[in-house]
This record gives structure tokens, sequence and C-alpha cells, in this order.
């Protein structure tokens, strides 16, 4: 197993950076979160280690839902990465079970991801259109918008979700 920790040192965000690069080359890289990682306070961050070296990171970072109760604060699994060297061993399922248990500590109501519709529902999501969810962004497959509850469904989690500042 790696070693999980918050994100807080400045030398991190290089390491980081490469990590990505490596774990996305087939996708052209992605630098989308750099800057949440930079300067924002509100993000859960947390980056995995092994021999002192960053091999994982995942990045939760503030969504709204416009929701017919008001707009509902919540979180999106915006980045998951694990060098490529290091898939495949489980790293990518620790880094988000322990952000999903610290928003689940938080009282978070809702995280929603784009991503894998095969890899996700392993950690309790399901597509947003089962729970009246719509993303912000048109022509995102359905499939692969999903929400998760981590302290259980409440009434009224159904709108659109925006992640803020992107």
């Amino acid at each position: 197993m790696a070693a999980i920790r918050a994100q807080r040192r400045p030398a991190d965000l290089a390491a980081i950076d490469a990590l990505v690069a490596r774990a996305f080359a087939k996708h052209g890289g992605t630098q989308a979160f750099r800057t949440f990682r930079e300067e924002r306070h509100d993000i859960v961050s947390l980056v995995a280690e092994r021999d002192r070296r960053i091999v994982g990171s995942v990045l939760f970072s503030p969504v709204y839902l416009e929701s017919p109760v008001g707009e509902i604060s919540g979180m999106g699994l915006g980045q998951l990465a694990v060098d490529p060297d290091y898939q495949n061993q489980g790293i990518g399922t620790q880094l988000s079970e322990t952000g999903l248990q610290l928003l689940r500590d938080r009282g978070c109501p809702f995280v929603i991801v784009i991503g894998h519709a095969n890899y996700y529902p392993r950690f309790g999501f399901e597509p947003g259109a089962l729970h009246g969810m719509q993303c912000q962004w048109p022509g995102i497959p359905e499939e692969t918008f999903m929400v998760m509850f981590p302290c259980g469904k409440q009434p009224g989690l159904t709108g659109k979700a925006t992640f803020d500042g992107l």
C-alpha cells in the first residue's frame, strides 16, 4: 500500500504535474486543475507516496447544484491520476476511498465525477440522470456523468451540477 497524505507542500505541485503528464500521456496530458491545487483552499487534494515519491494524486473541488430548493454545495472528483508504473495496485482506489471518507466526515451532501462508467461505480457512483442531475457541459455521455451521496441521498438533490470556477 501507498502512504496517503494531504498535498500542501509547494514541491508537490511539480511532482503532481509530472505524474499527471505520465498518467494521461495517451490523452495529451492535462493541466486543467493546476490552478485549483495552487490557489484554492476549499479543495481536498491527496497524494499517494511510495519511497518518498508521489505515485498518485486525487483532487476534489467545489461544485454547486442548481436545485429546485436553491443552490447546494458539494464536491467534484476532478482528477484521479496514478503513475503508469504503479497502476492496478489499488492506489487509485485507496486515494478515492480516503478522499470520499474525508468528504463523508465533513457532511458533504453529494460528489460528482465525469469518468469511466466501469470504474467509479465501485465507490457508489451512479449515473446522475438516475437522480435528476445534469452536467454543466452539453454532450457529456450520460453514463460518464455520475453522482454519489456520501451521507445518504437527501431530498432536493436534483438539477444542474457546475464545477465552481470551471
